[in-house]
């Protein structure tokens, strides 16, 4: 829960460029809401991640069933 300004049963965080809020709620327990986001961003962010890598697999792969490398732009070696 580093980095987290917290008031009352509303608590805000600098994430990426973009201020984030989470309030309490019914719970009342601010902390638990901190710590399911932030497990929530968790997750989501490994999501991207393996998504972002699914794409880069599947580009090399197509690269690789050209017969090219890359920065070979089609140039053939002398």
């Amino acid at each position: 829960m580093h980095g987290w300004i917290i008031v009352g049963d509303a608590a805000t965080k600098r994430v990426n460029g973009k201020e984030v809020i989470v309030t309490a709620g019914k719970s009342g327990d601010i902390r638990s809401v901190i710590r399911a986001w932030e497990n929530a961003e968790r997750h989501r962010m490994l999501y991207e991640l393996g998504n972002l890598g699914r794409l880069v697999d599947a580009a090399l792969t197509r690269l690789q069933s050209h017969h090219r490398t890359p920065g070979s732009h089609g140039k053939r070696a002398p």
